[in-house]
Order: C-alpha cells, then sequence, then structure tokens
C-alpha cells in the first residue's frame, strides 16, 4: 500500500511514518481494492491536524481529527478511518447480501461482533466529567475561555446571578447560553 504524505509546517520524521503505516495496514484488510490514501498533517496555532482521504473503486472515505500531539491526532484520525472502513464493508456485503438467495436473518458471529462494535449510529455518552461552576462576570469568562482551548465555558454569572455557559462556535466567535427561568 503506498500512502502519499503531505505536510504543511510540521516535520515528518520516520517514526511518525511508521506509526501511520501501522495503523494505516489495519484499515487496509476491509479493502483490497484501494485506489488513493493520503494523509495530510499541517499545525494550525498549538494543535495538530490530521487529515486521511482514502479512495477506492465503489467508495470514498475521509477522516479528521486534531490534538496537541502529532502521532495521537494521526492515530486518531486512523481509528475514526477504520470505524468508517468496518461500516462501508458491512454496508457493501449487506447490499450483495440482499441481491442473492442468502436468508436475511443468518449473521455470522463475526459479521454480528462487527455491527455490535459499529454501534448502530447512535449516539451514547462515553464520557462525563463534573465541571466546577465558577462566579465570574461576561468578560471574565471570555477572557479564560481565550486562554484555554476549551469549546466552552460554564460560569456562574455575578451580575445576573444564574448559571451561563459561554461557547466558541465555528465561525470563531462567541456564544452565550442564558438559562430562562
Amino acid at each position: 500500500m503506498k500512502v502519499e504524505y503531505i505536510a504543511r509546517k510540521v516535520t515528518l520524521t520516520d517514526g511518525v511514518r511508521d506509526i501511520a503505516e501501522k495503523k494505516l495496514a489495519k484499515v487496509e484488510k476491509y479493502f483490497n481494492d484501494i485506489i488513493d490514501l493520503r494523509l495530510e498533517l499541517c499545525q494550525e496555532r498549538h494543535l495538530y491536524v490530521a487529515d486521511i482521504f482514502l479512495r477506492g473503486k465503489d467508495f470514498s472515505l475521509k477522516s479528521t481529527s486534531s490534538n496537541k500531539d502529532l502521532t495521537t491526532a494521526i492515530q486518531d484520525a486512523i481509528d475514526k478511518l477504520e470505524m468508517q472502513a468496518r461500516r462501508a464493508k458491512t454496508r457493501l456485503k449487506d447490499h450483495k447480501r440482499h441481491g442473492s438467495d442468502v436468508r436475511e436473518g443468518a449473521v455470522s458471529s463475526e459479521e454480528a461482533a462487527e455491527l455490535s462494535a459499529a454501534g448502530e449510529d447512535t449516539p451514547r455518552i462515553v464520557e462525563t466529567s463534573v465541571i466546577p461552576v465558577k462566579p465570574m462576570s461576561v468578560d471574565e469568562a471570555v477572557m479564560q475561555l481565550e486562554e484555554s482551548n476549551e469549546h466552552f465555558l460554564v460560569f456562574h454569572n455575578a451580575g445576573s446571578d444564574r448559571v451561563n455557559v459561554l461557547y466558541r462556535r465555528a465561525d470563531n466567535n462567541l456564544g452565550l447560553i442564558t438559562p430562562e427561568v
């Protein structure tokens, strides 16, 4: 399997290439007709962003991940790509199965394990955390959110005496959620 590497503002070492190729070998087992596999790495401010594009005869997959650590960003993107590949392979098998005379109720134990690992596309809680709610003004909350790399900040608004949520929007502006009582 030939992987095309594109690195922007990142020095790509042999160790990083080895890690990427070992992890990408897991994805290769799902499809044998991979035409193009491209791994793009770039650094945006303090985060490394890994984009993976996989193109084959009957499919096209893309995954993206960002992290402070380059290898973690690559591994997360490959894990996402592997999950997409597993789902795509299952869909292709199901499509072919419905075209033939195979009974619909018959599913092997291996396919059942893959389907349960895929998760049926239903959201589930994978992490819970307790967030301390500190009393502060909106201006203080804006400064604290700007200094951190978090996507949101829950705080007790000292002016309105309510719990508010300040969040970072996709357009790099901030949004403020004030609950109605």
